[in-house]
């Protein structure tokens, strides 16, 4: 387990089952593709697209594909994905909660994620996020195959170890690629990105451009990674659509344990997620 002449495309923000529909909302092209030919496929706003649960529903599983949808934890990690009020629309944001309702152990926390109902392959996608404070908390956005790992693209990670720290970020692609070496990276050799502030004091966007041959890593705008990239499972097949993911995950071996109640609830507040494809 991111400068040049801004385009403006205007995009109709979905009807509620309720019959409700918000106003159409303008969003502009972000900068790496503007004036390139891409439209908005997929507007996820939780400040006005999304604004209830049945919206949410309507969009978004709420665990991993595996075991039949059901997965709700991964690796070594102490969360458990829930819906105890672990997705809180408040502010204008989503704000996946995670909360310790069985004490600091592996199962003890429950947690809030996201997995798109949408899928599809190659794009601009950007969340705009703000991410919690707090030893072993492990907040992700991802896009993962609809069948099989690897491959994946991980648009963001932070870790909170006592090493890592909410002041750098991580940017990976995984999967059996002889051409994944970076061509232009603003990554120490961790494959960490320092900015130069601190994530968790504001929210900041991430994004990558992923094309079938090529991903590049966005942090505000700026590129922090340019490298080569092919969708293949680890047979050489096509890696096929891809579901996008948010999560707040907490504990197990990288992130190490949280060290202390007083840390929970631990919020990570979104304020949108948008999918532009090319035309």
């Amino acid at each position: 387990m991111t400068l040049f002449q801004v385009g403006v495309a205007t995009v109709l923000l979905f009807s509620t089952s309720h019959g409700v529909s918000a106003k159409p909302k303008r969003v502009k092209e972000p900068a790496p593709i503007a004036g390139q030919r891409y439209h908005l496929v997929k507007n996820w706003d939780f400040g006005s697209a999304i604004t209830n649960r049945a919206q949410l529903d309507a969009e978004f599983f709420t665990r991993f594909i595996y075991n039949d949808g059901k997965l709700d934890t991964l690796n070594d990690e102490w969360e458990r994905y829930r819906d105890n009020n672990n997705h809180v629309f408040a502010d204008g944001e989503l704000k996946l909660t995670a909360r310790a309702v069985d004490g600091l152990k592996s199962g003890g926390i429950e947690s809030g994620m996201l997995r798109s109902k949408w899928t599809g392959k190659y794009g601009y996608y950007e969340c705009c996020m703000k991410v919690p404070k707090g030893r072993g908390m492990w907040p992700a956005f991802w896009i993962n195959p609809q069948v099989g790992w690897p491959p994946e693209i991980d648009v963001l990670e932070i870790v909170d170890n006592g090493r890592d720290s909410t002041t750098n970020s991580f940017h990976y692609v995984h999967g059996k690629n002889k051409d994944n070496a970076d061509l232009e990276t603003k990554l120490d050799k961790w494959g960490t990105y320092r900015p130069g502030f601190d994530y968790s004091d504001d929210f900041h966007t991430f994004a990558v451009l992923w094309t079938p041959d090529m991903v590049d890593h966005y942090v505000d705008g700026v590129r922090v990674a340019h490298r080569r990239f092919s969708w293949t499972h680890d047979d050489g097949s096509d890696g096929g659509p891809a579901h996008v993911l948010l999560n707040l995950a907490v504990g197990g071996s990288w992130p190490g344990p949280p060290q202390s109640a007083d840390e929970f609830p631990a919020e990570l507040a979104v304020k949108y997620i948008r999918v532009w494809q090319a035309d």
